[in-house]
């Protein structure tokens, strides 16, 4: 999946959380940010993508250690960077718009060809059984439909308000 579809699905996560644990606007917009870029972050691994252009020195560190897809994207990862922001006492919803935004990331690859090794630093990879192409029509179509939810979520009750206040003003 590129780039779009991954921080517009971490748009999501973040924005989902911040209506589960009723957050103010800041920790809301915190919570969409924060999950956004980590659904970009288990890409490090690969120097030309959004992160890793950012961090290009980390980014080529990782991929020369560990490869493509590897350790970036498996459960072992996921589960050191819990442990860490378990450690600094991060807080429960920004603990989890994070980690579901990792998962995000990994979950969307599992849906290419190339798969991932999730269960690193075993050599399996691991793929759903429909699998698309990276960049393709479905690629697009799944950051389309990731961002109208998030629209969708943040917007749901004050539309209705308006809309009962329409109704109700007649």
């Amino acid at each position: 999946m590129t780039g779009k579809t991954h921080a517009a699905a971490g748009l999501l996560v973040g924005t989902a959380v911040a209506m589960q644990f009723e957050l103010d606007i800041f920790e809301t917009v915190t919570s969409m940010v924060i999950a956004s870029i980590a659904s970009i972050f288990p890409d490090i691994c690969h120097t030309q993508s959004k992160i890793g252009r950012k961090v290009p020195l980390l980014s080529w560190i990782v991929k020369r250690l560990f490869g493509h897809r590897t350790l970036t994207h498996s459960i072992l990862f996921i589960a050191i960077i819990y442990g860490l922001l378990y450690t600094i006492q991060t807080p429960i919803y920004y603990m989890i718009s994070i980690i579901c935004g990792m998962l995000s990331h990994v979950i969307l690859d599992m849906l290419t060809p190339r798969g991932v090794h999730l269960l690193f630093p075993l050599p399996i990879k691991v793929r759903f059984p429909i699998q698309f192409k990276t960049g393709g029509l479905l690629d697009l179509s799944l950051a389309t439909t990731f961002s109208i939810l998030t629209i969708y979520i943040l917007f749901d009750e004050g539309l209705r308000n308006i809309i009962d206040s329409l109704l109700h003003g007649m």
